[in-house]
């Protein structure tokens, strides 16, 4: 079982890594809201036949009239912000940006839900985003290139509609499973981008190769994340289990490079080291080992970041 964790955890961030280069090869051919509206497409058609035969589809009026918001500030909003963000930086910082989420919602939850941080969460949330400091305006970072603006705001937008999620939601977040939540979502999320991308893309008919494409992307976005996860909540404990998502923007990375040509600098290195890390020191904050000497660890932190950026 121990080595089927370690596969599924992998299988995981291989799919959210491979999620960023597919969207960059995708909209090489058609506009973001075609590739999104198609590849929620895909997901709606692989997804729902699933959840019916593994009784996951469940046909309740009040789940689905809750789920309307739901699915558009979860699904709708960053899968429309995330494809665009796309435009205007590479595969490897758009995953880096989303791996902060978790310090969002940290944050998010201490402002609105009144809870407490620990020091270690406090550490998470400096390192993290001294991490997206460095990412964006250090020589040659994201903010060094034409349209800057609109793929960090774009990112920033999909952050942030995804973290609330957890804070306005959490009750029917509770209440259900995870798996029994995705095909609402999917289902309004599509009807949501379908009619925009009819009006504001140019939604024009794609290659026989665009097609599967598309439906990989819609698989490797939307389905095979949600199994794997449910899968690993199940069978082991939630930190272990969001060790996929520190992976995913190594993989990003990695395939970004070796597919897309994409440049690995030392600016995505540093600053993405330092995101995953505060991600990780946020999601660790309850466990009883502390680290210790924060001073000392920071100072050098802020002293490599500095360095790097100028």
């Amino acid at each position: 079982m121990r080595y089927m964790v370690a596969i599924v955890i992998l299988v995981f961030a291989l799919s959210r890594g491979t999620q960023r280069v597919l969207t960059s090869l995708a909209l090489d051919s058609l506009d973001g809201w075609s590739v999104t509206a198609l590849s929620l497409s895909f997901a709606c058609l692989i997804w729902l036949p699933i959840a019916w035969y593994r009784k996951w589809l469940v046909f309740d009026k009040s789940l689905w009239l809750r789920s309307i918001p739901l699915g558009i500030v979860n699904i709708t909003i960053p899968a429309v912000a995330f494809t665009f963000a796309q435009l205007f930086v590479t595969a490897g910082v758009a995953a880096l940006f989303v791996a902060f989420l978790p310090v969002v919602v940290a944050i998010l939850g201490w402002v609105f839900l009144r809870e407490r941080l620990s020091i270690k969460v406090w550490v998470g949330v400096f390192l993290a985003t001294v991490g997206v400091a460095v990412l964006t305006v250090g020589k040659n970072g994201a903010l060094d290139v034409s349209n800057w603006w609109a793929g960090i705001g774009l990112l920033a937008v999909g952050v942030l509609s995804a973290a609330i999620v957890y804070v306005g939601w959490r009750k029917l977040l509770s209440e259900r499973p995870a798996v029994e939540l995705l095909a609402p979502q999917l289902v309004i999320s599509t009807l949501c981008v379908l009619p925009l991308a009819f009006l504001l893309g140019d939604m024009n008919i794609p290659s026989i190769e665009i097609w599967f494409l598309l439906g990989a992307l819609g698989t490797v976005n939307y389905i095979i994340p949600q199994i794997a996860m449910f899968w690993l909540l199940v069978r082991t404990t939630a930190v272990r289990s969001s060790l996929a998502n520190y992976l995913a923007p190594v993989f990003a990375i990695i395939l970004g490079a070796l597919v897309l040509d994409q440049t690995i600098t030392w600016l995505i290195i540093v600053g993405g080291i330092l995101i995953i890390l505060g991600a990780v020191f946020v999601n660790t904050a309850k466990l009883k080992n502390r680290l210790q000497n924060y001073p000392i660890l920071l100072l050098w932190i802020l002293l490599l970041a500095v360095k790097t950026v100028f």
